[in-house]
C-alpha cells in the first residue's frame, strides 16, 4: 500500500506534506535552489521505496516518509545547522498536532539519524538516512551539484572550481547506504560517481596549476600533464626494448665470433708450431696462414662490432637550447653540472615538442649504433665462413694432392 497515493494516504504523511508546503510558501527564499519542496517529496517517495524493498513495517515507512517531508525545513531558519532545526520544528509540528507520541519518538529518531555520525539504530533513521543519500548523490547527483554550489555561494560559502570538486568527493566518500536495498540499488552508482568525480577533481586541479605562475618557478611540478600519451609511451617503450634487444644479441654474436676465432687461430698456432709437421708437409701451412689471416680479421671485426659506442653530442656545444635537443643518453649530458642538467630536463619535461624531440633523436642515434654493429658483425661472419671453406679446401688439396 503507497503511504503516498492520493486515496490511501496517512494522514500523519498528508499532514506533513501540507505543512512543508505551507512553510516553503510562506517563508519563501529564493536562494534555496537544492534544499526544497521538490526535494523533500522526492526524498518521501525514495523513503516509501527503500522502505517497502526491506519489508518494513508500515509504522516504520510511515515515520520516515513524515520525518522526509519536514527534514528541511531548517535550512530556511539557519542554513548551517539546517537538519537540526528541521528536528526541533518538525517536533515542535508534531506536538501541536496531538500526533501520538509513539510516532513523534520515531520520527525524531529517523531525523536524528541525519545528524549523528555513527550508524543510525532504528530501521526507519536507517531508511531516512539512505533516501536522503540516494535522492543526493543517486542518478542525478551531477545534475543537482551546481546547484547545492550556486545555493551555498548564494548563501555566502562560495568554493573556487577545484576547492567544490574536492569537497564533493569527499562528500562522496563520506556516504554509506545502510539496509541491503539501498546497497543493492544505489551503492554500485555510488562507486561510479566516485571514479567520475576523482577525474574531474585531477582535470580542475592541473587547471588551477596551469593557470598558477607561482607553480612554474619550481621543477618537476605537477608534470604529468606534460607527458605523453599511452600510445606514444608505447611506441616508445616498444622502440626502446627492441634497440636494447638487438643490441644485447649483437653482443652475444659477437662474443661467439670471437670465442670460436680465438679458440681455433691458438690451436693452429700451436699446431703448426711442431716442425714435424711443416717438414714432412710444407704444404699444410698454407690452409693455416689463411685461416690464421682470415680469423684474425673476422675476430677484429667482431671485436669492433662488441666494442662500446659512447656519443657525445653536446661536447663542443655551449649554447644551452641546442645541448637541450640531445639530453637523453649519458655520454651527452656527463659534461654539464649538475644544477645545469637539472634545468634542463625540467625544461623538456615542460615542453613536449622538445621532450618528444629528445626522444625521437635517442632512438637515431641508438639505430645509428646498431646499425655499425650489425655491418661489423656480418663482416665478422661473411669472412669467417669465406676462411673456414678455404681452409678446409686447401687443407684437402694440401693432403690428398
Amino acid at each position: 500500500m503507497s503511504l503516498l497515493t492520493k486515496q490511501e494516504i496517512s494522514p500523519f504523511v498528508l499532514e506533513a506534506r501540507q505543512y512543508a508546503l505551507r512553510w516553503f510558501n510562506e517563508r519563501n527564499d529564493p536562494r534555496l535552489v537544492f534544499h526544497t519542496y521538490q526535494q523533500a517529496a522526492d526524498t518521501a517517495r525514495l523513503v516509501e521505496e527503500i522502505g517497502q524493498g526491506n519489508e518494513a513495517t508500515p509504522q516504520q515507512v510511515e515515520s520516515a516518509v513524515v520525518a522526509a517531508w519536514l527534514h528541511n525545513l531548517g535550512f530556511v531558519v539557519q542554513y548551517d545547522q539546517g537538519w537540526d532545526e528541521s528536528r526541533q520544528l518538525a517536533i515542535a509540528f508534531l506536538k501541536r498536532e496531538q500526533t501520538p507520541e509513539p510516532l513523534i519518538q520515531r520520527v525524531y529518531n529517523a531525523l536524528s539519524g541525519l545528524l549523528s555520525k555513527e550508524i543510525p539504530v532504528t530501521l526507519e533513521a536507517q531508511i531516512l538516512a539512505d533516501a536522503v543519500h540516494a535522492q543526493q548523490y543517486g542518478p542525478r547527483f551531477f545534475d543537482q551539484s551546481p546547484l547545492l554550489q550556486l545555493e551555498m555561494e548564494l548563501k555566502g560559502q562560495a568554493f573556487p572550481p577545484a576547492a567544490w570538486g574536492q569537497y564533493q568527493l569527499q562528500q562522496l566518500l563520506n556516504v554509506t547506504y545502510y539496509t541491503p536495498y539501498a546497497k543493492e540499488h544505489f551503492a554500485p552508482l555510488l562507486g561510479q560517481h566516485l571514479l567520475e568525480q576523482k577525474n574531474l577533481v585531477e582535470k580542475l586541479q592541473r587547471k588551477q596549476d596551469e593557470d598558477d605562475p607561482d607553480q612554474m618557478l619550481r621543477k618537476f611540478q605537477q608534470l604529468e600533464r606534460k607527458m605523453p600519451s599511452s600510445g606514444i609511451q608505447t611506441f616508445f617503450r616498444t622502440s626502446y626494448r627492441n634497440h636494447i634487444n638487438l643490441s644485447a644479441i649483437a653482443d652475444s654474436k659477437a662474443n661467439i665470433m670471437i670465442s670460436v676465432n680465438a679458440i681455433l687461430i691458438s690451436v693452429i698456432i700451436s699446431a703448426v708450431s711442431y716442425k714435424n709437421i711443416t717438414e714432412t708437409n710444407p704444404m699444410i701451412l698454407m690452409p693455416a696462414v689463411i685461416f690464421v689471416v682470415t680469423g684474425l680479421t673476422s675476430l677484429t671485426f667482431a671485436v669492433l662490432s662488441a666494442r662500446p659506442k659512447v656519443t657525445a653530442l653536446n661536447k663542443e656545444i655551449h649554447d644551452r637550447e641546442k645541448v637541450k635537443q640531445n639530453l637523453f643518453f649519458f655520454g651527452n649530458f656527463v659534461n654539464l653540472r649538475l644544477d645545469e642538467y637539472e634545468e634542463a630536463m625540467d625544461s623538456i619535461f615542460r615542453d613536449g615538442e622538445l621532450l618528444y624531440g629528445n626522444l625521437v633523436r635517442d632512438l637515431y642515434h641508438l639505430g645509428q649504433v646498431l646499425d655499425k654493429k650489425y655491418r661489423y658483425l656480418t663482416l665478422s661472419y661473411n669472412i669467417f665462413i669465406v676462411g673456414f671453406i678455404a681452409t678446409v679446401v686447401f687443407f684437402m688439396i694440401a693432403v690428398f694432392f
